[in-house]
């Protein structure tokens, strides 16, 4: 007993006549009629009687019905999902983004996709770089939007394992406690360094935040500052609010913290953040992660 036999089966008894299940079925009566007493003589058991008010399914018969059109219908469903997956339109995807991107930029990128791919369930995470290259390198993270001091060394320290393409820049600021919204616009970077900078920790597996700005200090003949590390932005802004330190971020930040911190441009302005997407790329492509990365890097979404 096959699928195709079911719904065959299915169609007799909806029209009553084998004849007229036949045109709907857009076949000649003889096939359909073979097909119906293959199957009785598989199952063993009568499925179908005639009277002169048509054809009815026995009991037997009314059982197949129930349960084959179930059968019937999850097998249809299987198959959409099925073309889905192949069309990288259902499936999971897990995306680990640097927040400023995910304010600014990423519910652009995610409502396109939801529209391409609405079976797609997606898990967005913020962990610190380290974390995001582990799971890069163990394939449970699928795609990272990482914003780095340096594409090109990252490119070189990863090459052959990662790909990695550019995706937008992030302009940074000063971030200060709310009460220090009076004091004068643009903060000099002297200034701003000589205090408790809060800023994220270092890796080499990775150059970030931190390194931008301690160059920066360089270029200007300033002393590096101390740097108190924090795991990732959101994390630092308790602590700016405490009156804890300062830190440089990219201005979205006031989309999360709003009236809990003021941001003020640096002078000299300091070297814009790169945002660079990353993926582990495969001999067997995901085609979820393959329309992600279509979406994401579409001209009219990148700046």
């Amino acid at each position: 007993m096959d699928i195709r036999q079911i719904r065959y089966f299915a169609e007799v008894v909806r029209q009553g006549s084998i004849s007229r299940a036949a045109r709907t079925l857009g076949m000649t009566q003889p096939p359909l009629s073979t097909t119906i007493a293959n199957l009785e003589k598989e199952l063993g058991v009568r499925l179908l009687e005639r009277t002169p008010r048509g054809i009815h399914a026995t009991p037997a018969g009314q059982l197949l019905l129930r349960r084959g059109d179930l059968l019937v219908r999850e097998t249809e469903a299987l198959a959409k999902e099925l073309q889905r997956h192949g069309r990288g339109v259902s499936g999971s995807l897990h995306i680990a983004s640097v927040m400023p991107f995910a304010w600014a930029y990423l519910p652009r990128v995610l409502a396109r996709y939801h529209r391409v791919a609405p079976y797609v369930d997606i898990t967005l995470s913020d962990p610190p770089p380290e974390a995001v290259i582990d799971g890069l390198l163990a394939g449970t993270t699928d795609v990272a939007i990482m914003a780095t001091s340096d594409p090109q060394r990252m490119r070189t320290m990863y090459q052959g394992t990662f790909r990695i393409e550019r995706l937008t820049s992030l302009p940074l600021v000063a971030v200060l406690p709310a009460d220090r919204g009076d004091e004068p616009e643009p903060v000099p970077l002297a200034d701003l360094v000589r205090e408790t900078i809060l800023l994220p920790r270092t890796t080499p597996r990775f150059p970030g935040l931190t390194e931008l700005v301690v160059d920066a200090c360089l270029a200007q003949g300033i002393a590096p500052p101390p740097v108190k590390g924090v795991w990732n932005l959101q994390t630092t802004l308790p602590l700016i609010t405490a009156g804890l330190g300062v830190s440089v971020m990219p201005p979205e930040i006031k989309q999360l913290a709003q009236t809990a911190v003021v941001t003020k441009e640096v002078t000299p302005t300091l070297p814009r953040l790169q945002v660079e997407v990353v993926w582990r790329p495969s001999p067997q492509p995901n085609e979820v992660v393959s329309l992600f990365l279509q979406t994401v890097l579409r001209r009219d979404l990148k700046t």
